[in-house]
This record gives C-alpha cells, sequence and structure tokens, in this order.
C-alpha cells in the first residue's frame, strides 16, 4: 500500500503539536540567562501561534500574513511607543531594517540592532517550528531534534551559568512521550490499526505510566557524585600561572577596587545590581584612573574628598561646545554599595536632606554619608546632562587648549610606563599618521579594533608575564580578551600621539525589562574610554567589539557651502540610523552636499564575503541536489495534480519516470511501458504502476478523454511518487 500523509485534526494530532511546542520552549528557557533577550515571553507566545495555525491546517499563505502581523505588532510593542495601528513607527522601522539589511549583506553582524535581531529570532522560530511539525506529523520521527535538545542542554550546564537540573527531567519526559506516541502511528499505519477507534487509550496508557514510572524512579536514585571539579574553572583555570599569574585564578565578574593586575578569565555572574528608570540610555559611571602600569590601572593620586549635599559642585565633564540636554534617572540598589552609580553629566541627586556626598577629583567616586557614617543607599534620582557632540566642531580641534594648558594635566592623561614595547608607539603612529585632527585619529583608533581580527571572549583570555606588558600582549600576542583589553589598548594607543585620555569603569546600560525600566546585573560591569576635547569636555568613546556608545554624535550635513543653520534632526530614542553611519566612517566627507545621505554612505566591496557567499550557494546547491528525493515530489504534486489540460497526464507520467530513474529504477532500451510498470509493481508489491500505464496508455492513444484519465488517476500518481521517493 502507498503510504500517504493524512490530513486531520485529532487529539493525538494535537498532543503531538504541544508536545513539540514544549519541546521548542526548552530551546527558549536558557536564553534569559545565557543572552540579553528580554521580553521572553512574546516569543513563546509566538512559538504557540504557529504551532495552533499548523494544527488547525491553515492555507500558507494565509498562516505567513497572520504570523507577519504577529511579528509587526511584538516587535512594536518591544521598541515602539504609541498604537500599533497608527502606522507612524513603520517609517523608522523600514530605515532601521535597510539600514541593517546593509550591514548584514556587508557581514558586519555586531553593529546590527536589537530590533533587526529581533526580527531574524522571530523568522527562525517560525522555520524550527514549521521543521519540528514536518518530522513528527509526517516523517514520524524526532530522535535526532531530541538528542541535539538533550546536547544544546547539557552543554549550557556545563559551559553558563544556566541550570538545567529540572530541564533535563522536562525534556527525557517530553521526548520518551513523543517517541512513544510516534512509534504508535508508524505501527498503526503499518499493522492498518486505523479501524480500531478504542486502540488509542489502550495505547496511551502503559505509554504515559512507562514514562511517568521510569522518569520519577530516575530522579529519586541515588547518583554518583561528580568525578571532577566544574570543568569550565578546570579547563581554564590551570596551566595559566606562568610567571606573570601571581596567583591570580578565575575571577567572578562585577566592580571591584583593584585593577592593578589585570588579564585571565572571569564567570559570570547575573545578580542584579540595580534597576534604573531612564528615557535615555546610558553608561553608569563609578570610578576613572588615569595611570596605567603596565600591568593595569591605578591612581596616581589620593586626592581630598570634596563634599556636596545634593547639587554637584564638585565635578564636570562637559564644556562649551557640548549640546547638552537635561535629564532624570531614578535608581533602586539592589546590592549594597556606599557608593553611587550615575551617568556622565552629573548635576544633582535627589535624596534625604540630611545624606551628604563625598567626591573624588581625579577618579570621580562619589560616596554617601550621614554625618560621619558611609551610608549605602537604597533609592535616589540623578539629574543629569546628556550630552549630544557635533562632529563637524570635533574635527576643527588639532592643537591643545582648555585643560590641556593647567598644570600637570597632560602629564596625568598621556601617562605611559617607560617600559612600554616601542612596537606599541610604533603602531599608534601607523594608525594615526594619515588624520589631521584629534577626533579623526580617535576614531582611527577606535575602529582599528573592530576592523582587524580581534576576539571577544570572557574564558580564553591570557594573563601577560612578569616581564609582559598587558597591551603589547593583546595587540600583537593574543588579540583576545574582553572590554578591559579592549579599552586600556585604546587608550595606551592614544597616549602613544599624545592625545589625553583616560579610563572609566562602571556598567553598561543594563537589559530593558518594560517601559523605560533597565536591569542592570554583575553581567553588565564595562569599562570604556573617555578622550578630552577642548572646549568639549570628556568626550566617551567604545572600543570592545559588541558593544555600541551610549552618546549621540550628530553631523550636520548643510555646514559647508549652503550657510543653512538647521541642524540634522535627531530621534527621539537611541536608534542607529543613517547619520550614525556617517559617524563611523570619517571617509564620508561633508562637503558633499549635492548628494543625498544614501548616496554617500560607502558600501565597501569585499572578496572575502563574496567568496563565502559563492561557496554558502554552492554548499546550498550541493545538499539540495542530494536530497533531491525527499524535496522534489512535493515540487511535482504542487506543479501537475491541481492542473487540468491536455497535456499535463504525458507531463507527469515522465516527471513519475524520471523519479524512478533518480532511484536506481531505470526503464531499458526497448522495454514496453507495460513490462517496465509489472517490473516496478514487482519491486513494490503492488499493481499501482500497471494500472497507472493502463490509463496513460488510453490517454495517449485516445487525446480527446486525457483530461477524465487524469482526473481518474491523479491520487495514483501521487501515491507512486511518495512511494517512490521515500
Amino acid at each position: 500500500m502507498s503510504q500517504t500523509v493524512e490530513k486531520r485534526i485529532d487529539i493525538q494530532s494535537f498532543l503531538m503539536n504541544v508536545l513539540g511546542f514544549l519541546l521548542l520552549w526548552e530551546w527558549m528557557r536558557p536564553l534569559t540567562v545565557i543572552g540579553d533577550t528580554s521580553e521572553l515571553y512574546m516569543f513563546i507566545i509566538f512559538i504557540g501561534i504557529c504551532f495552533l495555525l499548523l494544527f488547525f491546517q491553515v492555507k500558507r499563505i494565509l498562516a505567513a500574513i497572520i504570523k507577519l502581523i504577529v511579528i509587526f505588532y511584538m516587535i512594536h510593542s518591544i521598541y515602539y511607543k504609541g498604537l500599533f495601528l497608527d502606522f507612524a513607527w513603520i517609517q523608522d522601522a523600514i530605515l532601521e531594517f535597510g539600514h541593517n539589511i546593509e550591514l548584514l549583506f556587508r557581514a558586519n553582524w555586531l553593529e546590527m540592532t536589537s530590533i533587526f535581531r529581533s526580527l531574524l529570532f522571530f523568522i527562525l522560530l517560525w522555520l524550527m517550528s514549521y521543521l519540528i511539525h514536518f518530522w513528527m506529523i509526517h516523517q514520524k520521527r524526532i530522535l535526532f531534534f531530541l538528542v541535539l535538545t538533550v546536547s544544546y542542554i547539557t552543554v549550557l550546564d556545563t559551559f553558563s551559568p544556566y541550570d538545567a537540573k529540572y530541564a533535563i527531567i522536562r525534556t527525557i519526559i517530553i521526548g520518551f512521550l513523543v517517541l512513544g506516541v510516534l512509534q504508535f502511528e508508524r505501527i498503526k499505519g503499518k499493522e492498518q490499526l486505523e479501524r480500531y477507534t478504542d486502540i488509542g487509550k489502550k495505547w496511551s496508557i502503559p505509554l504515559l505510566v512507562f514514562v511517568l514510572l521510569s522518569s520519577t524512579f530516575a530522579y529519586l536514585s541515588p547518583k554518583a557524585s561528580p568525578q571532577w571539579p566544574d570543568p569550565v574553572p578546570f579547563l581554564t583555570g590551570y596551566g595559566k600561572g606562568g610567571e606573570g599569574a601571581g596567583g591570580v585564578g578565575i575571577k567572578r565578574i562585577g566592580y571591584g577596587t583593584n585593577d592593578s593586575n589585570l588579564g585571565g578569565p572571569f564567570l559570570a555572574d547575573d545578580r542584579v545590581v540595580f534597576t534604573v528608570e531612564a528615557r535615555k540610555r546610558n553608561y553608569w559611571r563609578v570610578e576613572t584612573k588615569d595611570q596605567y602600569t603596565g600591568k593595569g590601572w591605578e591612581a596616581s593620586a589620593k586626592l581630598e574628598q570634596m563634599p556636596f549635599i545634593q547639587e554637584n559642585t564638585v565635578l564636570n565633564w562637559y564644556e562649551g561646545n557640548a549640546e547638552t540636554e537635561e535629564a532624570q534617572a531614578e535608581i533602586e540598589m539592589k546590592m549594597d554599595y556606599s557608593h553611587i552609580t550615575y551617568p556622565a553629566g552629573l548635576t544633582s541627586v535627589e535624596v534625604d536632606p540630611d545624606i551628604v556626598f563625598s567626591a573624588d577629583p581625579l577618579t570621580e567616586k562619589i560616596r554617601s554619608y550621614r554625618g560621619a557614617d558611609a551610608i549605602k543607599l537604597k533609592e535616589y534620582t540623578v539629574n543629569y546632562e546628556y550630552a549630544r557632540f557635533p562632529i563637524n566642531q570635533l574635527r576643527e580641534v588639532t592643537g591643545t587648549g582648555g585643560l590641556e594648558l593647567e598644570p600637570g594635566f597632560l602629564e596625568s592623561y598621556t601617562q605611559l610606563p617607560n617600559s612600554l614595547p616601542q612596537r606599541v608607539r610604533d603602531l599608534a603612529n601607523e594608525i594615526t599618521s594619515t588624520k589631521e585632527n584629534r577626533y579623526e585619529k580617535v576614531k582611527a583608533v577606535e575602529s582599528y579594533f573592530n576592523n582587524n581580527s580581534f576576539l571577544y571572549d570572557t574564558v580564553n583570555v591570557a594573563i601577560p608575564a612578569s616581564d609582559q606588558d598587558y597591551v603589547d600582549q593583546f595587540l600583537f600576542e593574543t588579540q583576545t580578551g574582553y572590554c578591559d583589553n579592549f579599552s586600556t589598548s585604546m587608550i595606551v594607543l592614544l597616549r602613544a600621539v599624545g592625545i589625553p585620555s583616560r579610563w572609566v569603569k562602571g556598567y553598561t546600560e543594563g537589559e530593558h525589562k518594560h517601559g523605560r525600566i533597565y536591569e542592570v546585573t554583575n553581567n553588565n560591569a564595562h569599562s570604556w574610554v573617555e578622550v578630552y576635547f577642548p572646549e568639549f569636555g570628556w568626550v566617551p568613546f567604545e572600543p570592545t567589539k559588541g558593544f555600541s556608545n551610549s552618546n549621540q554624535f550628530t553631523i550636520d550635513l548643510t555646514s559647508n557651502g549652503n550657510n543653512a543653520e538647521t541642524p540634522v534632526p535627531q530621534p527621539e530614542q537611541d536608534k542607529p540610523n543613517l547619520q550614525d553611519k556617517l559617524e563611523k566612517d570619517p571617509e564620508v566627507s561633508s562637503n558633499n552636499n549635492n548628494k543625498s545621505l544614501l548616496d554617500q554612505v560607502k558600501f565597501e566591496f569585499s572578496w572575502k564575503y563574496f567568496l563565502i557567499f559563492l561557496l554558502s550557494v554552492i554548499l546550498i546547491g550541493y545538499v539540495l541536489f542530494i536530497t533531491r528525493m525527499k524535496w522534489l515530489p512535493f515540487i511535482l504534486i504542487k506543479a501537475y495534480k491541481g492542473k487540468k489540460n491536455d497535456n499535463v497526464y504525458f507531463k507527469a507520467y515522465n516527471a513519475l519516470l524520471k523519479q524512478l530513474e533518480r532511484a536506481g529504477i531505470s526503464r531499458k532500451e526497448g522495454q514496453t511501458l507495460r513490462d517496465f510498470a509489472r517490473y516496478v509493481d514487482s519491486f513494490y508489491h503492488s499493481d499501482d504502476m500497471e494500472k497507472l500505464t493502463l490509463s496513460y496508455e488510453r490517454a495517449l492513444y485516445r487525446r480527446d478523454n486525457a483530461i477524465k484519465e487524469w482526473e481518474k488517476s491523479v491520487e495514483l500518481w501521487e501515491n507512486l511518487i511518495k512511494k517512490v521517493s521515500s
């Protein structure tokens, strides 16, 4: 008999779809721990909608329209404000998607925005839900995906903070149920048991009892303890001693006060440090340091603490040419610290009137006191100036000025140890030699880490030996590290060409939860670079791969030649746009006023990525060729089954002959169609091919009834196509 896939809506099909949904859900659960995926429930809801549409067998076009509407509604709910039907947000979304597609073709994955990554993730879940449904309902196989799921969970449990103790139990229970149901489906089809209506109940009860009892017994039974410690510290901690290790082992990420010996791996820590409600995306400062020792950072002096009550009268970051706007953020601490975290541009802190703050003018670390006792604040509100920096004016900075004229300033912020290898200084001169102003030199150094083979990694990070410079090791040997490596190296390169800069440590903006709420954990601990520009103040830069600057840089495209004073409009939210493209590519000249913004964005052709694309196409083509017996029948059925004309029968029959030939059953030279049909039937133990051939011959010799013969035989032809391809 031919094996056809029945389209049915029954309890068994519903059960398999539910189990498939639960299995895919297990892939989603770790994302809140190992990644920065927020609003996870929306992705889970989307998976459920996909399986529901597949279960109810909604037509593909209609199902695709429904899924697209759901995707865009969810993206709007996460990233945009206002009503979904307002459609005002679509223009911003189109521009953003266009910009990200350009980045996609340029293989610049790290610069893609969260909105576009969410869209790609939705599409991936769409495909995964269909594949799981296809494997279970059509192929009646799921073992490979089940093994893959177990492997995925166990690897994450071993090498990440994710605890997969209960995930393994859930996966095994779901997997055994799926395997049992699919085995029953295969037996039912093979033994022709469809006519027994209650056989499903008789099969399901012992299956459920077996799975529950075996899982309970496995969970409660005694287990051997691990034979060796956690492999992550075991693999990364040992063998890293060397001369320079100095007993430095595996560290845990988070804020620490000692930065004198940087390097080495660290463990992730998802404990929440504080939550913040803010309209602007900000980096959160704790302190700065100015003296690079060759191994890490220290403060060059300990200045007298300067107090203030609420209004910040001690620290200042920006000067007259920096464009600022007033902003506010409400911070709720979850961990106890006697210092506060704050954004650059802090103007005041709203807190109880008996609280006094003490600031170090050099490190800019602000501590809180009640009387003479240090106090750990739980809640406070910071008012600050959010800065935008005009690129056109930053490019005009070529000489010294401002604070640089004060005694000791340049000595402090261009300081480098005498032991710094000469090749570091040579590299700095090489990177900046063709740049004419300070801004372009800084951007050239910042871009150097993105345009070369540097890797962001928190595990495989070396510790310099006792006679080895921390930056030199990163730039010329390992080229692998995390924020401390990138930020310190950028500062050293800038100082090597006389540009004053300093090291800042604190936290990134954290994970967006809902509305204006962000959650900052120890995993968000970070360091970055600030460069001094006369008449602008301290300007932040971000060299670390995978991170983006929280401040905006603006460019006035009409500043030369048109005498226009209207600035380029800035988006309300901190979203990447085409203007950011100009900022990241200093070679795009602002003098091309007669060209549109899109014309000025350069597309760089890369043979490397072209070859990767070409090899990918060849690989995909090869895979499609060797698997053509599996997917080609569906195309043939789609192409011929619904057609009704005089030639469709003859084309369909020839397609069947070619498919038989692909399966290794070829028609011999001189062999009649009837003889060949009997040979095929003997191979498949049926008489379907002979029946179809007799009908085909009637249509062939009596052309007036070809359509009627095709209508009578189309199901027989379809069964043969599927049988040959199985």
